[in-house]
């Protein structure tokens, strides 16, 4: 990267103190920037560090003269500084806007202006890609298939039959969006199939990370939200129903027919049993296990799930039961 300072503040926007024409030419963390990075702090706690920092210039939320630095000085440094983030971003992964001669598209599928398919892509019929989209090398896309406008998706990421993706999604490597749900009746001893015959609906500005799994519905659909954000390894089963903002952290796991409102937090490790309701605002704690429905703006933890001032109370107790049996035994 090369940019100045005039241009990074017509970028991220603020006020210049100092060099206008100073030449950036990386970005850093404050304390591993180097001279010609640019950095940033979040707050007042973070001042003392722009004075010892080998940064050439500092996103800031007010001046620092003391520092003899180059800044620009904006209301929310973080939020401005990924801004400039986004354009550094998109300009490493730029790919060439073309076809690659070992992708095979079914010439009954349709695909949008100004898009990047890379080697050995297949998209198979009556399928639908939109505008600016980025496809990376060895991605399948499955029948009547519908991707958004300015949706990426990374490499090894398999798309089957019948699902619906909005505009702007990123869904990472390895990802698996459309296997069947995981529906079997006991018959005689025997393990029967429930043949998954629903669709997966995913609405716009979603983000999927690596080797999620997003099962179909047996029947009707399996729906993910616009705004919804899903880390690596996590697990979708079918039916469950994820409303718009919610985040998941890594390995979360929901089970059939779960349903989850808006803007809840599921963190890391969380298993969520069959047909549990988590309503709008919940929290839900790391390597939690929630059994019983949830009431809007809940905040639980542990295993089972507890509201989380109860757990934390038990969690007390529990180191001082060696200490209480010993006093027990003794009397």
């Amino acid at each position: 990267m090369e940019y100045t300072i005039k241009q990074i503040s017509e970028i991220i926007g603020g006020k210049i103190s100092g060099d206008e024409n100073l030449c950036i030419t990386g970005v850093s963390s404050i304390e591993n920037a180097e001279d010609g990075d640019i950095s940033f702090i979040k707050n007042e706690s973070f001042v003392s560090k722009v004075l010892q920092t080998e940064a050439s210039a500092v996103v800031s939320h007010r001046p620092i003269e003391e520092s003899g630095k180059t800044l620009i000085i904006v209301d929310n440094p973080f939020s401005a500084f990924i801004k400039l983030l986004k354009i550094i971003s998109d300009e490493k992964q730029q790919q060439p806007r073309t076809i690659h001669p070992s992708a095979v598209i079914s010439k009954d599928s349709s695909i949008g202006y100004n898009i990047s398919v890379g080697a050995n892509v297949v998209i198979d019929g009556d399928t639908q890609i939109g505008k600016n989209v980025t496809i990376y090398p060895n991605v399948y896309i499955g029948t009547s298939c519908k991707i958004g406008d300015d949706s990426i998706i990374y490499p090894n990421v398999t798309i089957r039959e019948e699902v619906t993706i909005g505009n702007r999604a990123i869904i990472q490597s390895g990802a698996s969006i459309g296997d069947d749900g995981f529906g079997f009746l006991q018959i005689k001893g025997k393990h029967v199939k429930i043949p998954q015959v629903g669709t997966i609906e995913i609405g716009d500005d979603v983000a999927i990370g690596s080797n999620v799994t997003i099962a179909r519905a047996a029947l009707d659909k399996t729906i993910i939200s616009s705004g919804v954000k899903i880390d690596n390894h996590s697990h979708i089963a079918h039916n469950c129903s994820i409303g718009e903002d919610s985040m998941l952290i890594a390995y979360a796991k929901l089970a059939g027919g779960v349903k989850i409102g808006k803007n809840v937090m599921i963190a890391e490790d969380v298993g969520i049993t069959n047909y549990v309701e988590i309503k709008d605002n919940s929290m839900v704690g790391a390597a939690s296990n929630v059994y019983k429905s949830l009431e809007p703006g809940s905040i639980v933890w542990g295993s089972p799930a507890k509201p989380i001032t109860f757990e934390k109370r038990l969690q007390v107790l529990i180191k001082k039961l060696p200490e209480i049996y010993k006093k027990v035994k003794d009397l």
